[in-house]
Protein backbone atom coordinates (compact mmCIF):
# COMPACT_ATOMS: atom_id res chain seq x y z
CA UNK A 1 0.00 0.00 0.00
CA UNK A 2 1.24 3.78 -0.34
CA UNK A 3 3.09 4.78 2.86
CA UNK A 4 3.94 8.07 1.22
CA UNK A 5 3.67 10.42 -1.27
CA UNK A 6 6.22 13.22 -1.43
CA UNK A 7 5.63 16.52 -4.02
CA UNK A 8 7.78 19.05 -5.14
CA UNK A 9 7.35 22.53 -7.48
CA UNK A 10 4.33 20.77 -8.38
CA UNK A 11 2.03 23.72 -10.30
CA UNK A 12 0.71 25.59 -7.10
CA UNK A 13 2.33 23.34 -4.87
CA UNK A 14 5.64 23.55 -3.29
CA UNK A 15 6.53 20.83 -0.70
CA UNK A 16 4.16 18.94 0.71
CA UNK A 17 4.43 15.21 1.92
CA UNK A 18 0.75 12.62 1.92
CA UNK A 19 1.22 9.70 4.62
CA UNK A 20 -1.92 7.66 4.26
CA UNK A 21 -3.04 5.32 6.95
CA UNK A 22 -4.58 2.11 6.42
CA UNK A 23 -8.55 1.58 5.58
CA UNK A 24 -10.50 4.67 4.31
CA UNK A 25 -8.85 7.88 3.66
CA UNK A 26 -10.22 11.16 2.99
CA UNK A 27 -8.80 14.28 0.89
CA UNK A 28 -10.95 17.10 1.37
CA UNK A 29 -10.54 21.22 1.03
CA UNK A 30 -12.27 23.97 -0.73
CA UNK A 31 -13.23 24.54 -5.04
CA UNK A 32 -9.58 25.46 -6.09
CA UNK A 33 -7.31 24.24 -3.51
CA UNK A 34 -5.84 22.01 -5.60
CA UNK A 35 -7.59 18.71 -4.76
CA UNK A 36 -6.91 17.53 -8.44
CA UNK A 37 -3.52 18.05 -8.01
CA UNK A 38 -3.17 15.25 -6.08
CA UNK A 39 -4.64 12.82 -8.36
CA UNK A 40 -2.20 14.08 -11.33
CA UNK A 41 0.84 13.47 -9.34
CA UNK A 42 -0.49 9.94 -8.44
CA UNK A 43 -1.44 9.75 -12.09
CA UNK A 44 2.63 10.61 -12.74
CA UNK A 45 3.71 7.77 -10.46
CA UNK A 46 1.53 5.47 -12.56
CA UNK A 47 3.13 6.53 -15.70
CA UNK A 48 1.07 9.45 -16.97
CA UNK A 49 2.22 11.81 -19.42
CA UNK A 50 4.19 14.45 -17.83
CA UNK A 51 3.57 17.79 -18.65
CA UNK A 52 6.31 20.59 -18.54
CA UNK A 53 3.30 23.44 -17.63
CA UNK A 54 3.33 21.44 -14.40
CA UNK A 55 6.31 22.43 -12.91
CA UNK A 56 6.09 25.58 -10.46
CA UNK A 57 7.00 29.11 -11.67
CA UNK A 58 10.55 30.01 -11.44
CA UNK A 59 11.49 26.61 -10.83
CA UNK A 60 13.51 24.14 -13.12
CA UNK A 61 11.87 20.81 -12.47
CA UNK A 62 8.86 18.75 -10.87
CA UNK A 63 9.32 15.65 -8.83
CA UNK A 64 6.80 13.23 -6.92
CA UNK A 65 8.26 10.37 -5.91
CA UNK A 66 5.65 7.49 -3.84
CA UNK A 67 6.86 4.97 -1.14
CA UNK A 68 4.86 1.23 -1.02
CA UNK A 69 4.77 -1.15 1.13
CA UNK A 70 4.66 -4.78 -0.27
CA UNK A 71 4.69 -7.04 2.75
CA UNK A 72 1.19 -7.72 2.00
CA UNK A 73 1.22 -7.66 -1.68
CA UNK A 74 2.89 -11.21 -2.54
CA UNK A 75 1.25 -11.69 -5.76
CA UNK A 76 3.35 -14.17 -8.49
CA UNK A 77 3.31 -12.43 -11.50
CA UNK A 78 4.06 -9.11 -9.80
CA UNK A 79 7.26 -10.10 -8.19
CA UNK A 80 8.23 -12.29 -11.36
CA UNK A 81 7.99 -8.95 -13.04
CA UNK A 82 10.81 -7.46 -10.60
CA UNK A 83 12.85 -10.02 -10.67
CA UNK A 84 12.70 -10.26 -14.71
CA UNK A 85 12.74 -6.03 -14.91
CA UNK A 86 16.62 -6.57 -12.66
CA UNK A 87 14.39 -3.98 -10.01
CA UNK A 88 15.37 -5.31 -6.53
CA UNK A 89 14.00 -4.18 -3.05
CA UNK A 90 14.68 -4.48 0.42
CA UNK A 91 12.43 -4.31 3.69
CA UNK A 92 9.62 -5.18 1.03
CA UNK A 93 9.89 -1.32 -0.10
CA UNK A 94 8.88 0.10 -3.72
CA UNK A 95 10.06 3.68 -4.13
CA UNK A 96 8.72 5.41 -7.40
CA UNK A 97 9.66 8.73 -8.60
CA UNK A 98 8.95 10.79 -11.80
CA UNK A 99 11.32 14.01 -11.89
CA UNK A 100 9.69 16.46 -15.36
CA UNK A 101 12.41 19.40 -16.15
CA UNK A 102 11.59 22.68 -18.40
CA UNK A 103 12.64 21.21 -21.48
CA UNK A 104 9.88 18.71 -21.30
CA UNK A 105 11.51 15.66 -20.64
CA UNK A 106 10.86 13.71 -17.53
CA UNK A 107 12.64 10.68 -15.86
CA UNK A 108 11.23 8.01 -13.85
CA UNK A 109 12.63 5.23 -11.68
CA UNK A 110 11.83 2.51 -9.48
CA UNK A 111 14.17 1.74 -6.35
CA UNK A 112 16.87 3.83 -8.26
CA UNK A 113 16.84 2.30 -11.57
CA UNK A 114 15.66 4.51 -14.41
CA UNK A 115 12.84 2.76 -16.21
CA UNK A 116 10.85 3.10 -19.48
CA UNK A 117 7.08 4.50 -19.01
CA UNK A 118 5.57 1.32 -20.46
CA UNK A 119 7.34 -0.85 -17.75
CA UNK A 120 6.51 2.19 -15.12
CA UNK A 121 2.96 1.69 -15.96
CA UNK A 122 3.11 -2.08 -16.05
CA UNK A 123 4.41 -2.52 -12.68
CA UNK A 124 2.78 0.67 -10.71
CA UNK A 125 -1.03 -0.85 -12.05
CA UNK A 126 -0.56 -3.46 -9.70
CA UNK A 127 0.36 -1.01 -6.55
CA UNK A 128 -2.33 1.46 -7.19
CA UNK A 129 -5.76 1.58 -8.99
CA UNK A 130 -7.80 5.06 -9.99
CA UNK A 131 -11.79 5.65 -10.38
CA UNK A 132 -13.01 8.65 -11.56
CA UNK A 133 -16.22 9.44 -12.06
CA UNK A 134 -16.26 8.15 -15.77
CA UNK A 135 -14.02 5.19 -15.45
CA UNK A 136 -14.37 4.29 -18.99
CA UNK A 137 -10.56 2.34 -18.88
CA UNK A 138 -12.25 0.00 -17.22
CA UNK A 139 -15.90 -0.27 -15.80
CA UNK A 140 -17.87 1.21 -18.30
CA UNK A 141 -15.92 0.06 -21.42
CA UNK A 142 -17.38 -2.94 -23.18
CA UNK A 143 -14.59 -4.59 -23.72
CA UNK A 144 -13.14 -5.18 -19.93
CA UNK A 145 -16.60 -6.73 -19.02
CA UNK A 146 -15.93 -10.65 -19.84
CA UNK A 147 -12.43 -9.90 -17.50
CA UNK A 148 -14.52 -8.77 -14.16
CA UNK A 149 -17.10 -11.28 -15.22
CA UNK A 150 -14.25 -13.95 -15.01
CA UNK A 151 -12.44 -12.15 -12.12
CA UNK A 152 -15.76 -12.74 -10.22
CA UNK A 153 -16.37 -16.22 -11.84
CA UNK A 154 -13.19 -17.63 -10.17
CA UNK A 155 -11.88 -21.21 -10.89
CA UNK A 156 -14.68 -22.35 -12.61
CA UNK A 157 -13.98 -19.85 -14.72
CA UNK A 158 -10.67 -20.13 -15.18
CA UNK A 159 -10.20 -23.92 -15.83
CA UNK A 160 -12.67 -23.88 -18.19
CA UNK A 161 -11.12 -20.71 -20.29
CA UNK A 162 -7.57 -22.39 -20.12
CA UNK A 163 -9.24 -25.54 -21.48
CA UNK A 164 -10.92 -23.17 -24.71
CA UNK A 165 -7.76 -21.33 -25.20
CA UNK A 166 -5.89 -24.81 -25.48
CA UNK A 167 -8.10 -25.71 -28.10
CA UNK A 168 -7.58 -22.18 -29.95
CA UNK A 169 -3.97 -22.17 -29.99
CA UNK A 170 -4.37 -25.19 -32.00
CA UNK A 171 -6.90 -24.67 -33.92
CA UNK A 172 -5.32 -21.50 -35.06
CA UNK A 173 -2.01 -23.28 -35.44
CA UNK A 174 -3.88 -25.48 -38.16
CA UNK A 175 -5.79 -22.94 -39.86
CA UNK A 176 -2.30 -21.06 -40.53
CA UNK A 177 -0.65 -23.90 -41.76
CA UNK A 178 -3.53 -24.75 -44.27
CA UNK A 179 -3.33 -21.20 -45.37
CA UNK A 180 0.32 -21.88 -45.89
CA UNK A 181 0.18 -24.66 -48.33
CA UNK A 182 -2.59 -22.97 -49.94
CA UNK A 183 -0.82 -19.58 -50.81
CA UNK A 184 1.75 -18.52 -53.41
CA UNK A 185 2.52 -22.15 -54.99
CA UNK A 186 5.49 -20.80 -57.12
CA UNK A 187 6.80 -19.93 -54.17
CA UNK A 188 6.27 -23.05 -53.10
CA UNK A 189 8.59 -24.69 -56.06
CA UNK A 190 11.15 -22.23 -55.31
CA UNK A 191 11.75 -23.08 -52.00
CA UNK A 192 11.66 -27.04 -52.82
CA UNK A 193 14.57 -25.99 -55.56
CA UNK A 194 16.54 -24.37 -52.88
CA UNK A 195 16.20 -26.84 -50.51
CA UNK A 196 16.94 -29.97 -52.73
CA UNK A 197 20.13 -27.83 -53.97
CA UNK A 198 21.03 -26.70 -50.29
CA UNK A 199 20.92 -30.47 -49.81
CA UNK A 200 23.02 -31.68 -52.22
CA UNK A 201 25.33 -29.40 -51.91
CA UNK A 202 25.86 -29.95 -48.15
CA UNK A 203 25.74 -33.83 -48.86
CA UNK A 204 28.38 -33.90 -51.45
CA UNK A 205 31.21 -32.49 -49.02
CA UNK A 206 30.16 -34.45 -46.40
CA UNK A 207 31.29 -32.12 -43.48
CA UNK A 208 32.06 -33.44 -39.89
CA UNK A 209 32.37 -31.70 -36.77
CA UNK A 210 35.92 -30.94 -35.82
CA UNK A 211 37.06 -30.99 -39.23
CA UNK A 212 37.22 -27.60 -39.49
CA UNK A 213 39.82 -27.67 -37.18
CA UNK A 214 41.64 -30.37 -38.53
CA UNK A 215 41.80 -28.47 -41.92
CA UNK A 216 43.53 -25.76 -40.61
CA UNK A 217 46.08 -27.48 -38.84
CA UNK A 218 46.43 -28.70 -41.69
CA UNK A 219 46.85 -25.85 -43.68
CA UNK A 220 49.41 -24.10 -41.05
CA UNK A 221 51.78 -27.62 -40.88
CA UNK A 222 51.45 -27.27 -45.35
CA UNK A 223 52.60 -23.64 -45.09
CA UNK A 224 55.46 -24.51 -42.65
CA UNK A 225 56.96 -27.53 -44.36
CA UNK A 226 56.64 -25.77 -47.73
CA UNK A 227 58.54 -22.68 -46.43
CA UNK A 228 61.03 -25.87 -45.06
CA UNK A 229 60.90 -26.90 -48.36
CA UNK A 230 61.95 -23.89 -50.39
CA UNK A 231 64.57 -23.13 -48.03
CA UNK A 232 66.25 -26.84 -48.24
CA UNK A 233 66.16 -25.97 -51.83
CA UNK A 234 68.08 -22.89 -51.69
CA UNK A 235 70.62 -24.34 -49.43
CA UNK A 236 71.02 -27.51 -51.79
CA UNK A 237 71.61 -25.12 -54.55
CA UNK A 238 74.50 -23.03 -52.93
CA UNK A 239 75.90 -26.58 -51.61
CA UNK A 240 75.66 -28.49 -54.62
CA UNK A 241 75.00 -26.50 -57.19
CA UNK A 242 77.72 -25.97 -59.70
CA UNK A 243 79.39 -23.50 -61.40
CA UNK A 244 80.26 -22.79 -64.54
CA UNK A 245 82.91 -24.75 -64.74
CA UNK A 246 81.17 -27.59 -63.42
CA UNK A 247 82.12 -27.54 -60.04
CA UNK A 248 80.41 -27.34 -56.56
CA UNK A 249 81.47 -26.81 -53.26
CA UNK A 250 82.46 -30.15 -52.50
CA UNK A 251 85.08 -30.42 -55.81
CA UNK A 252 86.45 -27.02 -54.84
CA UNK A 253 87.44 -28.31 -51.18
CA UNK A 254 88.79 -31.10 -52.64
CA UNK A 255 91.14 -29.68 -55.07
CA UNK A 256 91.83 -26.84 -52.40
CA UNK A 257 92.84 -30.04 -49.76
CA UNK A 258 94.99 -32.34 -53.03
CA UNK A 259 97.00 -29.25 -53.48
CA UNK A 260 97.78 -28.62 -49.64
CA UNK A 261 98.78 -32.04 -49.53
CA UNK A 262 101.25 -31.46 -52.20
CA UNK A 263 101.93 -28.43 -50.15
CA UNK A 264 102.48 -30.57 -46.98
CA UNK A 265 105.34 -33.07 -48.88
CA UNK A 266 107.25 -30.35 -49.29
CA UNK A 267 106.72 -28.77 -46.15
CA UNK A 268 106.25 -30.45 -42.84
CA UNK A 269 104.86 -27.29 -41.33
CA UNK A 270 101.33 -27.88 -43.29
CA UNK A 271 100.81 -31.34 -41.58
CA UNK A 272 98.27 -29.54 -39.84
CA UNK A 273 96.36 -27.25 -42.33
CA UNK A 274 96.52 -30.72 -44.64
CA UNK A 275 94.72 -32.94 -41.91
CA UNK A 276 92.12 -30.48 -41.29
CA UNK A 277 90.93 -29.73 -44.57
CA UNK A 278 91.07 -33.84 -45.30
CA UNK A 279 88.56 -33.74 -42.32
CA UNK A 280 86.57 -30.72 -43.57
CA UNK A 281 85.77 -32.26 -46.42
CA UNK A 282 84.53 -36.12 -45.59
CA UNK A 283 82.18 -34.07 -43.09
CA UNK A 284 81.36 -31.58 -45.81
CA UNK A 285 80.39 -34.33 -48.37
CA UNK A 286 78.38 -35.99 -45.44
CA UNK A 287 76.54 -32.67 -44.92
CA UNK A 288 75.87 -31.94 -48.43
CA UNK A 289 74.85 -35.46 -49.15
CA UNK A 290 72.10 -35.38 -46.15
CA UNK A 291 71.13 -31.90 -47.67
CA UNK A 292 70.38 -32.87 -51.09
CA UNK A 293 68.40 -35.86 -49.28
CA UNK A 294 66.29 -33.81 -47.66
CA UNK A 295 65.66 -31.31 -50.56
CA UNK A 296 64.79 -34.32 -52.52
CA UNK A 297 62.43 -36.01 -49.96
CA UNK A 298 60.69 -32.69 -48.95
CA UNK A 299 57.38 -33.89 -47.53
CA UNK A 300 55.71 -31.23 -48.94
CA UNK A 301 52.76 -32.09 -51.40
CA UNK A 302 51.30 -29.39 -53.55
CA UNK A 303 48.15 -31.56 -54.30
CA UNK A 304 47.32 -32.23 -50.70
CA UNK A 305 47.44 -28.93 -49.50
CA UNK A 306 45.96 -26.86 -52.72
CA UNK A 307 42.69 -29.82 -51.70
CA UNK A 308 42.78 -28.82 -47.79
CA UNK A 309 42.43 -24.97 -49.44
CA UNK A 310 39.64 -25.78 -51.56
CA UNK A 311 37.91 -28.10 -48.79
CA UNK A 312 38.25 -24.68 -46.48
CA UNK A 313 37.25 -22.23 -49.24
CA UNK A 314 33.53 -24.83 -49.35
CA UNK A 315 33.32 -24.45 -46.02
CA UNK A 316 33.64 -20.70 -46.26
CA UNK A 317 31.03 -20.39 -48.72
CA UNK A 318 28.45 -22.89 -46.87
CA UNK A 319 28.90 -21.01 -43.43
CA UNK A 320 27.68 -17.85 -45.76
CA UNK A 321 24.70 -19.78 -46.76
CA UNK A 322 23.57 -22.11 -44.49
CA UNK A 323 25.56 -21.63 -40.35
CA UNK A 324 27.89 -20.59 -38.50
CA UNK A 325 29.43 -23.75 -37.79
CA UNK A 326 30.07 -27.30 -39.03
CA UNK A 327 26.84 -28.35 -36.80
CA UNK A 328 24.70 -25.73 -37.76
CA UNK A 329 25.49 -26.41 -41.77
CA UNK A 330 24.51 -29.84 -40.91
CA UNK A 331 21.91 -29.26 -38.58
CA UNK A 332 20.24 -26.86 -41.35
CA UNK A 333 20.37 -30.03 -43.89
CA UNK A 334 18.38 -32.13 -41.69
CA UNK A 335 15.74 -28.96 -41.34
CA UNK A 336 15.84 -28.51 -45.18
CA UNK A 337 15.15 -32.80 -45.36
CA UNK A 338 11.94 -32.27 -43.01
CA UNK A 339 10.96 -29.37 -44.63
CA UNK A 340 11.42 -30.70 -48.18
CA UNK A 341 9.71 -33.99 -47.01
CA UNK A 342 6.51 -31.87 -45.88
CA UNK A 343 6.22 -29.95 -48.74
CA UNK A 344 6.34 -33.01 -50.78
CA UNK A 345 3.45 -34.27 -49.01
CA UNK A 346 1.67 -30.77 -48.48
CA UNK A 347 -1.32 -32.11 -50.38
CA UNK A 348 -1.52 -35.57 -48.24
CA UNK A 349 -0.77 -32.73 -45.60
CA UNK A 350 -3.62 -30.19 -46.89
CA UNK A 351 -6.06 -33.55 -46.48
CA UNK A 352 -5.06 -34.35 -43.05
CA UNK A 353 -5.27 -30.64 -41.57
CA UNK A 354 -8.55 -29.74 -42.92
CA UNK A 355 -9.55 -33.36 -41.58
CA UNK A 356 -8.11 -32.52 -38.23
CA UNK A 357 -9.26 -28.68 -38.56
CA UNK A 358 -12.95 -29.75 -38.35
CA UNK A 359 -12.65 -32.45 -35.20
CA UNK A 360 -10.77 -28.87 -33.00
CA UNK A 361 -13.65 -27.15 -34.33
CA UNK A 362 -16.18 -29.13 -32.51
CA UNK A 363 -14.29 -29.18 -29.42
CA UNK A 364 -13.73 -25.93 -29.51
CA UNK A 365 -17.19 -24.93 -30.12
CA UNK A 366 -17.93 -27.52 -27.40
CA UNK A 367 -15.59 -26.04 -25.30
CA UNK A 368 -16.56 -22.44 -26.08
CA UNK A 369 -20.05 -23.48 -25.14
CA UNK A 370 -19.06 -24.86 -22.02
CA UNK A 371 -17.32 -21.45 -21.16
CA UNK A 372 -20.67 -19.47 -21.46
CA UNK A 373 -22.85 -21.94 -19.71
CA UNK A 374 -20.39 -21.26 -16.52
CA UNK A 375 -20.25 -17.45 -17.27
CA UNK A 376 -24.00 -16.95 -17.36
CA UNK A 377 -24.37 -19.13 -14.35
CA UNK A 378 -22.06 -16.77 -12.35
CA UNK A 379 -23.41 -13.92 -14.70
CA UNK A 380 -26.71 -14.46 -13.00
CA UNK A 381 -25.02 -14.22 -9.75
CA UNK A 382 -22.95 -11.27 -10.32
CA UNK A 383 -26.05 -9.76 -11.83
CA UNK A 384 -28.32 -10.50 -8.60
CA UNK A 385 -25.27 -9.32 -5.99
CA UNK A 386 -24.90 -6.08 -7.97
CA UNK A 387 -28.84 -5.49 -8.25
CA UNK A 388 -28.64 -5.85 -3.85
CA UNK A 389 -25.39 -3.67 -3.65
CA UNK A 390 -27.46 -1.15 -6.18
CA UNK A 391 -30.39 -0.97 -4.30
CA UNK A 392 -28.34 -0.32 -0.55
CA UNK A 393 -26.62 2.73 -2.78
CA UNK A 394 -30.54 4.27 -3.26
CA UNK A 395 -31.22 2.72 -6.56
CA UNK A 396 -33.72 0.70 -5.66
CA UNK A 397 -35.71 0.22 -8.90
CA UNK A 398 -32.60 -0.72 -10.89
CA UNK A 399 -32.29 -3.85 -13.43
CA UNK A 400 -29.00 -5.12 -13.92
CA UNK A 401 -27.69 -8.25 -15.93
CA UNK A 402 -24.92 -9.77 -17.97
CA UNK A 403 -25.50 -10.28 -21.26
CA UNK A 404 -24.01 -12.16 -23.66
CA UNK A 405 -23.91 -11.25 -27.99
CA UNK A 406 -23.04 -14.05 -30.07
CA UNK A 407 -19.91 -12.97 -32.59
CA UNK A 408 -19.90 -12.77 -35.57
CA UNK A 409 -18.92 -15.19 -37.86
CA UNK A 410 -15.92 -13.78 -39.12
CA UNK A 411 -14.24 -13.67 -35.72
CA UNK A 412 -16.29 -16.12 -33.89
CA UNK A 413 -13.87 -17.65 -31.57
CA UNK A 414 -11.62 -15.09 -29.86
CA UNK A 415 -9.08 -15.23 -26.96
CA UNK A 416 -12.11 -14.73 -24.64
CA UNK A 417 -14.66 -17.25 -26.09
CA UNK A 418 -17.67 -17.01 -28.50
CA UNK A 419 -19.71 -14.39 -26.91
CA UNK A 420 -18.86 -10.64 -26.35
CA UNK A 421 -19.63 -10.12 -22.33
CA UNK A 422 -21.92 -7.11 -21.80
CA UNK A 423 -23.33 -5.27 -18.47
CA UNK A 424 -27.08 -4.60 -18.94
CA UNK A 425 -28.20 -1.76 -16.85
CA UNK A 426 -31.93 0.37 -16.33
CA UNK A 427 -32.34 2.55 -13.56
CA UNK A 428 -35.97 2.89 -13.49
CA UNK A 429 -38.92 0.30 -13.97
CA UNK A 430 -40.64 -0.10 -17.47
CA UNK A 431 -37.35 1.54 -19.46
CA UNK A 432 -35.48 -1.66 -21.12
CA UNK A 433 -31.44 -2.15 -19.99
CA UNK A 434 -29.25 -0.97 -22.55
CA UNK A 435 -25.69 -1.05 -22.55
CA UNK A 436 -23.95 -0.01 -19.20
CA UNK A 437 -22.23 2.51 -20.66
CA UNK A 438 -24.53 4.61 -22.47
CA UNK A 439 -27.43 4.64 -20.01
CA UNK A 440 -25.89 5.58 -16.48
CA UNK A 441 -25.58 8.93 -15.64
CA UNK A 442 -22.99 10.30 -13.65
CA UNK A 443 -24.53 10.03 -10.00
CA UNK A 444 -25.82 6.24 -10.88
CA UNK A 445 -22.51 5.69 -12.96
CA UNK A 446 -20.89 6.33 -9.73
CA UNK A 447 -22.70 4.08 -7.67
CA UNK A 448 -23.11 0.93 -10.52
CA UNK A 449 -19.02 1.46 -10.01
CA UNK A 450 -18.64 0.98 -6.30
CA UNK A 451 -20.91 -1.84 -6.49
CA UNK A 452 -18.90 -3.61 -8.67
CA UNK A 453 -15.62 -2.63 -6.82
CA UNK A 454 -17.44 -3.78 -3.57
CA UNK A 455 -18.13 -7.54 -5.33
CA UNK A 456 -15.02 -7.99 -6.89
CA UNK A 457 -12.51 -6.10 -4.22
CA UNK A 458 -12.07 -9.66 -2.79
CA UNK A 459 -10.79 -10.76 -5.85
CA UNK A 460 -8.87 -7.68 -6.91
CA UNK A 461 -5.18 -7.64 -5.64
CA UNK A 462 -4.71 -3.95 -6.22
CA UNK A 463 -3.87 -3.01 -2.96
CA UNK A 464 -4.24 0.93 -2.79
CA UNK A 465 -7.59 2.24 -4.75
CA UNK A 466 -7.72 5.82 -5.15
CA UNK A 467 -11.21 7.40 -5.99
CA UNK A 468 -11.93 11.18 -7.85
CA UNK A 469 -14.67 12.55 -6.74
CA UNK A 470 -16.71 9.41 -7.36
CA UNK A 471 -19.52 10.78 -5.13
CA UNK A 472 -19.98 14.00 -8.44
CA UNK A 473 -23.51 14.18 -8.53
CA UNK A 474 -25.17 12.46 -5.44
CA UNK A 475 -26.61 13.63 -2.35
CA UNK A 476 -28.20 12.87 0.57
CA UNK A 477 -29.11 9.05 1.27
CA UNK A 478 -26.83 8.00 -1.53
CA UNK A 479 -23.92 9.68 -0.03
CA UNK A 480 -24.08 7.81 2.97
CA UNK A 481 -24.79 4.73 0.67
CA UNK A 482 -21.29 5.72 -0.84
CA UNK A 483 -19.78 6.48 2.69
CA UNK A 484 -20.64 3.05 3.69
CA UNK A 485 -19.35 1.18 0.42
CA UNK A 486 -16.09 2.88 0.31
CA UNK A 487 -15.82 1.47 4.02
CA UNK A 488 -16.76 -1.96 3.02
CA UNK A 489 -14.57 -1.62 0.19
CA UNK A 490 -11.33 -0.45 2.84
CA UNK A 491 -11.67 -3.39 4.57
CA UNK A 492 -10.41 -5.01 1.89
CA UNK A 493 -7.94 -2.10 0.25
CA UNK A 494 -6.04 1.05 1.21
CA UNK A 495 -8.37 3.63 0.01
CA UNK A 496 -7.62 7.30 -0.96
CA UNK A 497 -10.92 9.14 -1.74
CA UNK A 498 -10.88 13.12 -3.13
CA UNK A 499 -14.12 14.21 -1.94
CA UNK A 500 -16.21 17.79 -1.54
CA UNK A 501 -18.93 15.62 0.46
CA UNK A 502 -19.52 15.51 4.43
CA UNK A 503 -20.70 11.84 4.80
CA UNK A 504 -17.61 10.98 3.11
CA UNK A 505 -15.04 12.90 4.99
CA UNK A 506 -17.43 11.69 8.22
CA UNK A 507 -17.14 7.71 7.00
CA UNK A 508 -13.03 8.34 6.29
CA UNK A 509 -10.40 6.06 9.16
CA UNK A 510 -7.58 9.49 8.23
CA UNK A 511 -8.62 12.76 6.87
CA UNK A 512 -6.91 15.34 4.97
CA UNK A 513 -7.10 18.95 4.08
CA UNK A 514 -5.84 20.23 1.17
CA UNK A 515 -5.75 24.24 1.53
CA UNK A 516 -4.12 26.89 -0.27
CA UNK A 517 -2.46 30.60 1.17
CA UNK A 518 -0.75 33.52 -0.66
CA UNK A 519 2.59 34.54 0.88
CA UNK A 520 4.34 37.71 -0.33
CA UNK A 521 2.02 36.91 -3.46
CA UNK A 522 3.18 33.92 -3.77
CA UNK A 523 0.33 31.10 -3.75
CA UNK A 524 1.00 27.87 -2.66
CA UNK A 525 -1.16 24.41 -1.63
CA UNK A 526 -0.61 22.20 1.52
CA UNK A 527 -1.81 19.07 2.97
CA UNK A 528 -2.70 18.53 6.43
CA UNK A 529 -3.73 15.45 8.29
CA UNK A 530 -6.72 16.09 10.67
CA UNK A 531 -6.90 15.54 14.46
CA UNK A 532 -10.72 14.80 15.51
CA UNK A 533 -11.75 18.14 16.48
CA UNK A 534 -10.16 18.96 12.67
CA UNK A 535 -11.94 16.49 11.06
CA UNK A 536 -15.47 17.81 12.47
CA UNK A 537 -15.04 21.13 11.85
CA UNK A 538 -14.05 20.17 8.20
CA UNK A 539 -17.40 17.93 7.92
CA UNK A 540 -18.85 20.74 9.30
CA UNK A 541 -17.70 22.93 6.35
CA UNK A 542 -18.66 20.50 4.18
CA UNK A 543 -22.17 20.24 5.19
CA UNK A 544 -23.00 24.06 5.75
CA UNK A 545 -19.85 26.37 4.56
CA UNK A 546 -19.76 27.15 8.39
CA UNK A 547 -18.80 26.28 11.60
CA UNK A 548 -21.79 27.71 13.83
CA UNK A 549 -22.70 25.22 16.53
CA UNK A 550 -25.54 23.23 14.80
CA UNK A 551 -23.61 22.89 12.18
CA UNK A 552 -20.71 21.45 14.32
CA UNK A 553 -23.04 18.99 15.96
CA UNK A 554 -24.89 18.12 12.92
CA UNK A 555 -20.53 17.38 12.22
CA UNK A 556 -20.05 15.51 15.21
CA UNK A 557 -23.44 13.51 14.80
CA UNK A 558 -22.65 12.32 11.36
CA UNK A 559 -19.24 10.80 12.25
CA UNK A 560 -20.73 8.97 15.27
CA UNK A 561 -22.94 7.33 12.83
CA UNK A 562 -19.99 5.72 10.96
CA UNK A 563 -17.67 4.59 13.95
Amino acid sequence: MLKRLEINNFAVISHTVLEPGNGFNVISGETGAGKSLLIDAIGLILGAKASKNLIRNDQDEAFVEAVFDISEHKEKDFLGLLDDSGITYEDDIIIISRKISKDGKSIARINGRTVVLALLRTISSYLVDIHGQHDTQKIFDSSTHVDMLDSFGGDDITNAKKHYTELLARYKEIVLEIRRINSMPESMEKRREYLEHAIQEINNYKFYDGEEEELNDKRRHFKLIKKNAELLKDINGLINGEDTTGMNVADRISNASRTMSKLKDLDESYEGLSSTLEALLDSFEDVASKIEDAARNSEYDPQEAARVDERLGVLMDLKNKYGNTISEINAFSFKAEDELKNLSDSKERLVELKKERVVIEKELLEAGKALTDIRRAKGEQLSSAIASELKDLEIPNCSFYVDFVPRPKERFFSGNGIDDVIFMFSANIGEPPRNLSETASGGEASRIMLAIKNILSECDTVPTLVFDEIDTGVSGKSSIAIAHKLKSISSRHQVLCVTHTAQLAAAANSNYLISKSVTDGVTSTSISCLDSEAKINEVSRLLSGTNVTKSLDLAKQLCDTFK
